[in-house]
């Protein structure tokens, strides 16, 4: 392993790795396992390379103040928040038929835990990797709790200061569990001028060897592709199959046809990217001297003619002896013989 990798579920992330793309049900599928199962199915066929979801015991989640907090919101499920939760939240056995589902289908899938029930029920899963969310970045005792299953982690910094990342960073890295860190912002949805990509950037000079990426609440695919090229490698959507459906999170979330666009967009830019050093790759030689000048005589000389600006001229293809950037070389030589015009000028033919 390089440096700067994390292992989820055997698939290698790392810098010279292609993009991990992460869709995040969550509770778009508003309680009913027919659209849960479907969403899944089409996020394995259009790119995905792990679904998540959201675990949460409201009860052990919520103040009695915001469980019992009521509105008339028609995406919610019910008029108490509490209860609107929990309305969202899979039995055991559909946790079951859930995971199973995915490793039928050959997906990698795993779980937000938003408490410590919510962890504990997910480890009796067996899931593959935890994710933390952004409300929990400072909530140390969570993430200390859960990073001693030794599962890799996924953890989002949405609302952090960079003091709060710094001590989740120290404290992970005290547990010895392998993680990343992805940039976030705490806003439902997010516009373009909040998401401060290059958050990575300095993510990936202050944190050594941890992986970073994004996890966006964006209508689009662009930014996500603009993370990639910054060196972020996980990348997390909420996904839906229909942004018409009821919920709070569907109108804002990839759908079918922008995850499949999203996947290419990032396989195209793993290929585009290539490498800081700069050379000519063999495949562009010929294309290069093709369109390259070297300097040809612009008429016939003779043995012992000093070479003028005059006799000089700049010309397609660049395959002659001498480049443009040697003109200076060239002028004032000596001709050591019969030199022809129109011909390349080659080294046999100068003192150079």
């Amino acid at each position: 392993m390089s440096d700067r990798e994390i292992i989820i579920d055997n698939r290698v992330i790392g810098d010279d790795r292609e993009a991990y793309i992460v869709v995040d049900i969550g509770h778009n599928w508003a309680g009913d396992m027919k659209k849960m199962l479907d969403m899944i199915d089409t996020a394995a066929e259009n790119g995905a390379d792990a679904v998540k979801f959201q675990t949460r015991h409201p009860r052990e989640v919520y103040s009695k103040a915001e469980f019992n907090r009521s509105s008339d919101n028609p995406q919610w499920m019910a008029n108490t928040y509490g209860v609107h939760r929990e309305m969202l939240e899979p039995t055991y056995l559909q946790w079951e038929q859930i995971f199973d589902h995915c490793r039928n289908i050959g997906i990698t899938a795993f779980s937000t835990p938003f408490d410590f029930l919510s962890a504990d029920l997910l480890r009796s899963l067996d899931v593959p990797a935890f994710k933390i969310a952004s409300g929990d970045a400072t909530n140390i005792p969570l993430i200390e709790y859960v990073a001693a299953f030794g599962k890799p982690m996924i953890i989002s910094t949405g609302g952090c200061e960079i003091v709060d990342v710094d001590r989740l960073t120290t404290a992970m890295n005290a547990t010895g569990t392998p993680y990343a860190i992805l940039q976030c912002s705490c806003i439902y949805p997010a516009p373009d001028d909040v998401l401060n990509l290059r958050v990575i950037e300095g993510y990936r000079e202050r944190y050594d060897n941890i992986v970073t990426g994004l996890s966006t609440h964006n209508f689009d695919i662009a930014p996500t592709l603009g993370a990639f090229a910054l060196g972020g490698r996980i990348f997390e959507h909420h996904y839906t199959n229909d942004r018409e459906w009821k919920g709070t999170d569907n109108h804002f979330s990839l759908t079918p046809e922008l995850l499949g666009s999203l996947r290419k967009g990032l396989d195209s830019l793993a290929d585009a990217l290539g490498e800081p050093d700069k050379y000519q790759l063999p495949v562009e030689e010929a294309y290069t001297t093709e369109r390259r000048k070297s300097l040809y005589w612009k008429r016939a000389l003779s043995e012992g003619d000093t070479v003028s600006r005059e006799d000089i001229a700049i010309l397609c293809p660049g395959s002659g002896d001498f480049q443009p950037y040697d003109l200076d070389r060239v002028v004032g030589s000596t001709v050591t013989g019969e030199v022809t015009a129109e011909e390349a000028v080659q080294h046999s033919d100068v003192t150079a």
